[in-house]
């Protein structure tokens, strides 16, 4: 894999993460 792509696939499988972490915060306050 090349270092883009690398840096891809983190951001897919970190945006997700933080925004589910978010939403959580917002309801849950």
């Amino acid at each position: 894999m090349s270092d883009t792509q690398i840096i891809v696939a983190l951001l897919l499988a970190v945006i997700p993460g933080v925004l589910a972490y978010r939403l959580g915060a917002a309801l849950y306050q």
